[in-house]
């Protein structure tokens, strides 16, 4: 038997419908210890546990309840020891099948839930540390806050570079900047007198703003401007495009 039929019994050994020597099987290899029957026993008596709040409500068809009294009252008069599952399989096996499938469909929908949640803890996390890093810069004696104004194509934006030429590092943040045409990028210019050195290509959001982190830039250079202009995206090495924030030491 290969391991996806184990594993299909284990859902099924979850419903109470395993009996006789499938059951006995089936314990036993448990009993072995296998972890990945243990584990899709686990999530399907955690869904059964669920599937009442998932799930409409369904009116049972006409005779249903009668059917199902016959059927306690004909396993009643049963030998003790020959009593399979007789509440699940009572109900019929299209409706056991019925139900497995939506137990398999809920767990699916459960982990694609379980992987958006933990993508967004990501998210959150690097939210975090970029705020850390700021607060970080913020309380650095040796930072110079650069305040970059805006330039004819997008007056009402404006920028702050937070930049530390210790350690020459720094982060870029603006607001207002019009939304990046398709194919194009804004790119941060750190200016040694007329040298301009590529400091980081970005986007921004509906409000036009980002949060940049520099990389470190070349110790031999000091820099005394900084600078945003729009080019093909993924950067350039020189500027090429217009100029949108321009700001000074």
């Amino acid at each position: 038997m290969n391991h996806s039929e184990w594993l299909e019994r284990a859902e099924i050994y979850a419903l109470g419908a395993l009996d006789g020597e499938e059951l006995r099987q089936f314990e036993a290899h448990l009993a072995a210890g296998c972890a990945s029957c243990e584990t899709r026993l686990r999530e399907t008596r955690e869904a059964l546990t669920l599937l009442p709040r998932a799930l409409a409500p369904v009116a049972p068809p006409p005779g249903a309840r009668a059917r199902l009294l016959n059927q306690i009252a004909a396993e009643g008069a049963r030998p003790e020891g020959r009593r399979p599952g007789w509440l699940w399989w009572g109900i019929g096996a299209g409706a056991a099948a019925g139900l497995l499938i939506a137990l398999g469909w809920n767990l699916s929908v459960m982990r694609q839930e379980l992987q958006k949640l933990e993508v967004r803890v990501s998210a959150l996390r690097a939210e975090v540390a970029q705020k850390e890093q700021t607060l970080r810069l913020l309380s650095d004696p040796q930072v110079h806050l650069v305040s970059l104004a805006g330039l004819p194509p997008s007056p009402g934006a404006a920028g702050r570079v937070l930049w530390n030429p210790v350690t020459r590092t720094g982060i870029l943040l603006t607001s207002g900047l019009p939304a990046v045409p398709r194919g194009r990028a804004y790119e941060l210019w750190a200016i040694a007198g007329k040298e301009a050195v590529p400091a980081g290509v970005f986007t921004v959001d509906e409000g036009g703003r980002t949060l940049l982190r520099l990389p470190p830039l070349p110790e031999a250079k000091t820099f005394d401007k900084f600078a945003v202009t729009l080019e093909p995206a993924g950067g350039v090495p020189q500027p090429t495009g217009p100029m949108h924030l321009l700001g000074s030491l």
